[in-house]
């Protein structure tokens, strides 16, 4: 079989000669002589399947796939991906998918031995921060900008026209449509937020997974931990505190996957507000992406102004 794309993302049981890859698609084929019959081929007729790590991850494949694919995420929603224990059903999972979908570095990166395991031969894995990491960044949460997001929803129409070239006109329509909805994700965003004064553009958090968000709209952001399995020292409440009390912040915010009591004690101290602020984990109150985004800025923008 000929290979439909390769890239740097290498797979330890591939010879070294497969890697001959244009560096420029974050597209990962792992390539064998397989039979029509082989997991992870198409059939007629039926969506393509795909398999995403996580739910945010699955709801931007939808918005590119649209009906023809059928998504599944390992990670379900309101679950915590560093926590997921995975199951033999997820291995099946994968080794069906004709494409997979994950965002690469700390954030998920620990599945990859899992991915790795139980990929068919003829699948193709896109790793959607590949261009973010190779440059050499390193927190993973990029989806925090809706114009790094962009670049995902490129990588995943590329795996999707990789594995479903038949299709690739409605895929490039689907990236085009979803693409103008980010462009006006990121306009909604950066409107709501300039309703917070300057000085109250200061985000203190459990978890530091919003970098990319506050370089994006110029905001300040603080967290407690550096990393979700991180460890609370009584100095860095101490900083928080103080941080609160000289700015007069109202509001220090947590992500509901995550069990801060630290930041609700310190919060509690300090007579303010603990709000809910999403990173990654999608649930009944936001669905989708933009959902989430648009529920940053709206909480933000209420609760700092």
């Amino acid at each position: 079989m000929i290979p439909r794309g390769l890239n740097r993302w290498k797979n330890s049981r591939l010879p070294q000669a497969v890697w001959a890859v244009p560096a420029a698609m974050a597209v990962l084929m792992l390539v064998s002589a397989c039979g029509s019959s082989q997991p992870g081929q198409l059939q007629a007729d039926k969506p393509v399947l795909v398999v995403a790590t996580t739910a945010l991850m699955a709801d931007l494949v939808r918005n590119v796939g649209g009906d023809l694919v059928e998504v599944t995420a390992l990670v379900p929603p309101g679950a915590e991906v560093h926590s997921f224990q995975s199951t033999p059903a997820d291995s099946v999972a994968i080794s069906q998918a004709a494409l997979v979908v994950s965002n690469g570095g700390e954030l998920d990166g620990f599945l990859d031995p899992l991915v790795q395991g139980s990929l068919s031969g003829d699948a193709v894995w896109v790793v959607a921060a590949a261009p973010f990491l190779a440059a050499g960044e390193t927190d993973p949460h990029f989806w925090q900008n809706p114009l790094f997001t962009m670049k995902y929803i490129e990588e995943i129409r590329d795996g999707l026209i990789a594995v479903d070239s038949d299709n690739a006109a409605q895929y490039r329509t689907n990236f085009d449509s979803y693409k103008d909805a980010l462009t006006k994700l990121d306009f909604d965003i950066a409107s709501t937020l300039n309703t917070v004064a300057p000085a109250r553009r200061q985000l203190i958090t459990f978890h530091d997974a919003f970098g990319h968000f506050a370089a994006r709209y110029g905001w300040q952001v603080t967290a407690l931990v550096a990393s979700d399995g991180g460890e609370v020292s009584p100095g860095r409440v101490v900083e928080i505190l103080e941080q609160v009390r000289e700015q007069v912040l109202p509001a220090v915010f947590a992500e509901p996957q995550f069990r801060a009591d630290v930041l609700e004690n310190a919060a509690q101290e300090a007579g303010v507000e603990v709000g809910v602020i999403y990173s990654d984990v999608l649930d009944d109150e936001v669905s989708n992406y933009i959902d989430m985004m648009l529920f940053n800025a709206k909480n933000l923008a209420r609760l700092l102004r």
